[in-house]
């Protein structure tokens, strides 16, 4: 496939997403005397808006760079943020029935602040992990255009170790965010409805839980490509400054290779 067909399919899917995004803030800021997951929820979705729009201002070299794995699960990360968004939309709209000019009657108060707490923490929790998707995927974008630009060997070993201890942070949290939705979405489908709570309201909280296992999933699949992305950015590096013996992340040892110039090398013990 043409990398730069996948490219535009990104940018394709960002623009609606972002507009998307900003009709669901406008709707919750609306509501006057809102609960406050519903204000916390706004902010979240306000961060993601900032994450949509540096992912807008990647060009398509730097879509390039990254490799065709990251541009494809970027798409799909970014997708499901728009359909999760678009059915809260729709949740939303059925929660505060009963309200009008944006002040919300008791009966949808308790809605919004009792029955529907798991259902917004779970897309709260979504959009979190696709800001920082999204954020990552904008700032090693960059990378490549950071290396250029840098002069000395450090400078360029820091900026490379620093992304890539991100990554892996990330990829751990992933998995540790997995196992949590797992069995959260367990419980959900065993789980008799509350009082108050309707079908509909039980069947959209499963599958808002189960569209934050399926983001994370993509989300994680993303990391992986980063990490590849970033090795091979390392790689790059060394290659453009030459004939430079580096040591890993242990700080420690000797390393020895071919090498038909002039060898640099840095000796230090444990830090």
């Amino acid at each position: 496939m043409d990398p730069f067909s996948i490219t535009a399919g990104v940018v394709g899917i960002v623009g609606p997403t972002l507009h998307c995004v900003r009709l669901l803030i406008k709707d919750l800021q609306n509501i006057a005397d809102a609960p406050d997951a519903v204000k916390a929820l706004t902010t979240d979705l306000q961060s993601v808006g900032l994450a949509l729009a540096s992912v807008q201002a990647v060009t398509d070299p730097q879509w390039k760079s990254l490799g065709d794995a990251v541009t494809t699960q970027s798409k799909a990360a970014t997708t499901s943020c728009k359909t999760s968004c678009e059915r809260f939309r729709t949740s939303l709209d059925r929660w505060t029935r009963h309200s009008t000019d944006g002040t919300l009657s008791w009966r949808d108060r308790v809605t919004l602040g009792v029955f529907r707490q798991g259902h917004i923490k779970s897309l709260s929790e979504q959009l979190q992990n696709c800001n920082i998707t999204l954020t990552s995927v904008a700032s090693i974008a960059t990378l490549h255009s950071s290396l250029q630009q840098a002069q000395a060997a450090e400078v360029i070993k820091t900026m490379i170790s620093t992304k890539e201890a991100a990554v892996n942070d990330a990829i751990a949290a992933a998995n540790d965010q997995s196992a949590e939705i797992g069995a959260k979405l367990e419980a959900l489908t065993l789980a008799e409805p509350d009082e108050g709570e309707t079908d509909a309201d039980q069947t959209g909280a499963t599958r808002q839980v189960a569209m934050e296992k399926k983001a994370l999933g993509e989300s994680r699949k993303v990391f992986e490509g980063l990490l590849s992305a970033i090795q091979t950015a390392a790689a790059n590096a060394q290659a453009t400054q030459g004939p430079t013996v580096t040591f890993g992340s242990h700080n420690q040892g000797q390393q020895v290779g071919v090498n038909s110039g002039t060898i640099s090398a840095t000796f230090s013990g444990r830090g």
